[in-house]
């Protein structure tokens, strides 16, 4: 029984002791873990990347993975391919695909193994450490032929007790030959290649989805906050919004919609409200963080519920690893009876406004609530309402760059309000403005608009625009002096830069289906500064011109302040205010002249040398 008890006891705290012959350890174990598309990870002198996991056209799920192996001592670099349960050996290392897992960025189970070399051999005591590499291996205490040992590694521990045997513990293999009571001779190997470091690459979370209170049929703002958790920059992303078919029995993942009117009726709950359901950004890099906002609209059709929205990200590390993720969110929608007044249409007339000029802003208002809109004011003024903003969507028109300083712009006739008594569905005005002498820029306009619903609630709206301001030429053609000449009519075409920047190369081309003129072809204008002008004269070929009007097409091409190209052409009327016939003499009659004259000087000379 004695016996028996001190078997049982050896049994259970020696359980993974492999009682056999000692057997040549050939490989130990580097590495343990899942890797996916474009991770890398690095162990001694060589470098494993996975470049890609094919999936099967058969079945339709990931079976093979791609790698790449660099050695870096050699220079060399080796592609190969695993399925589940297949291993490749290079040199000293050995590299063998477990599992790939089922997920939408599948995942690799990846074990690699390198030759095992000799840590010690020989007599050990209590406190003797062996150390090689990262891995630290210390005897605490010999005791009953036993042995207590810790393990360190990159800050982890790890405990066991040890008899006599071979045992595999964590990457180290260990023959314990002899114990007593203060001595064990024992030997200790460990993977050749006992460090690693593993690479992510780029990796792109959803750190935060941000979107206020949403009205069933009104639009709403969507921010998606993006962070770069890798240590590699990420490139060339996209973000893109898709949702589900409602009605449908199977429901079929679309991209939203791009809607331009603030009205949306569909079975899709959401829809891109006048932009792309598709954002981009050019790089990201790591720990870095970028907000990317959606303007969106939900649809009439809906009802008081939760609807999901679904959010894809696509991109590419700097290795060219192709990656994606995607993630759903609830967005509950409200059904409230109260007016919603927008502006669907805000129009700068013209759309650049030169300095020191008036212009015009027409405004279109669209109530898209389920209520009628009483007492509806629109003011527009160029200084920031008091008040806190409780929305503020920018809208500048593309330009050279925004003026944050205060500017004079002020309302002609001293009217700078719209006011509506009802707005059940749209309504529109204009107000006019003038700016005065100002530097060229984006000046914002603010616009508040206010509205009571049937109960006397008033509701608040505020929002901004832009007014893009900036010199340039303007260009326009007149008739000048019309006068006859040696039988035939001149005309000057004069080109009038209207505007306050000079055109330059300004060319004239005059064409008539009437009228046959001279020169033809372009006539080089030159520069034109602003609030100036030139001409180009014009003779009329034609013999016989009856009075009336002729019209004559004149186009001009020039170059603005910007060095663009610009042409305009219009239509000319030229009045002719008499008849005109020129007509040639023709040769024989000079002959006649000339004939005549000279029998008259031969009667006189002749009478002369009579009279003598």
């Amino acid at each position: 029984m004695k016996k028996l008890a001190t078997v049982l006891i050896l049994m259970l705290i020696t359980p993974s002791i492999i009682n056999a012959q000692p057997q040549k350890e050939e490989y130990l174990l580097t590495f343990s873990g899942y890797l996916g598309i474009g991770d890398v990870l690095t162990f001694g002198n060589y470098t494993l990347t996975v470049e890609d996991i094919l999936t099967s056209p058969r079945t339709g799920l990931a079976n093979t993975v791609l790698f790449k192996l660099r050695d870096n001592v050699a220079f060399n670099e080796s592609e190969f391919s695993l399925q589940e349960g297949q291993e490749y050996q290079y040199k000293d290392v050995k590299i063998k695909l477990v599992v790939i897992t089922f997920e939408d960025n599948p995942r690799a189970l990846i074990r690699i193994y390198s030759k095992a070399v000799d840590v010690f051999y020989g007599d050990a005591y209590e406190r003797s450490i062996f150390r090689y590499g990262p891995i630290k291996f210390i005897i605490l205490e010999i005791k009953n032929e036993t042995f207590l040992a810790r393990y360190e590694k990159n800050g982890e521990v790890d405990y066991r007790y040890f008899g006599t045997g071979y045992y595999y513990w964590n990457e180290l293999s260990i023959y314990v030959e002899n114990i007593t009571n203060k001595t064990v001779r024992l030997k200790i190997k460990a993977p050749k290649y006992a460090q690693y470091a593993i690479i992510r690459g780029a990796e792109i979370t959803i750190e935060k989805v941000d979107f206020g209170e949403v009205e069933i049929g009104s639009p709403f703002k969507l921010s998606i906050t993006l962070r770069n958790v890798g240590n590699k920059n990420a490139r060339f992303i996209s973000v893109y919004l898709y949702s589900k078919e409602q009605i449908q029995e199977e429901q079929v993942q679309t991209l939203l919609p791009t809607i331009t009117i603030p009205q949306f009726e569909s079975s899709l709950p959401f829809a891109a409200y006048r932009e792309s359901p598709i954002k981009y950004l050019e790089v990201l890099a790591p720990g870095e963080e970028k907000t990317i906002v959606f303007t969106l609209i939900s649809s009439k059709n809906l009802k008081e519920e939760v609807y999901p929205l679904y959010i894809k990200i696509e991109y590419q590390d700097e290795d060219g690893a192709k990656k994606s993720k995607e993630v759903q969110v609830g967005i509950p929608v409200e059904d409230k009876i109260r007016p919603k007044v927008i502006i669907e249409e805000f129009k700068i007339i013209p759309p650049i406004v030169q300095p020191d000029s008036n212009f015009t802003v027409r405004i279109k208002l669209r109530n898209i609530g389920n209520s009628i809109a009483k007492h509806v004011k629109v003011k527009v003024t160029s200084e920031k309402p008091e008040e806190e903003k409780q929305t503020t969507y920018p809208y500048f028109p593309s330009g050279e760059g925004t003026v944050q300083q205060e500017v004079d712009i002020f309302p002609i006739r001293k009217q700078s309000l719209l006011y509506f008594s009802e707005v059940n569905t749209t309504a529109e005005g204009e107000l006019y403005f003038k700016i005065k002498q100002v530097q060229r820029g984006i000046y914002p306009l603010y616009v508040t608009i206010t509205y009571e619903d049937e109960n006397g609630v008033v509701y608040r709206e505020e929002t901004m625009f832009g007014v893009e301001v900036s010199a340039y030429p303007l260009l326009d053609l007149y008739i000048g002096n019309i006068w006859e000449s040696g039988g035939k009519y001149n005309f000057e075409v004069y080109v009038v830069n209207e505007g306050k920047d000079v055109a330059r190369g300004v060319t004239l081309d005059v064409t008539s289906k009437q009228l046959e003129l001279f020169p033809i072809g372009q006539r080089y204008v030159g520069s034109i500064a602003g609030l100036d002008y030139d001409s180009v004269n014009f003779q009329i070929l034609n013999k016989t011109i009856p009075k009336g009007e002729y019209v004559i097409h004149a186009k001009v091409y020039y170059k603005d302040e910007k060095g663009q190209e610009k042409t305009f052409e219009k239509d000319l009327v030229i009045r002719i205010p008499e008849t005109l016939s020129y007509s040639e003499r023709k040769p024989y009659e000079y002959y006649i002249g000339g004939g005549i004259l000279l029998l008259f000087i031969i009667i006189l000379l002749w009478r002369r040398k009579s009279v003598e």
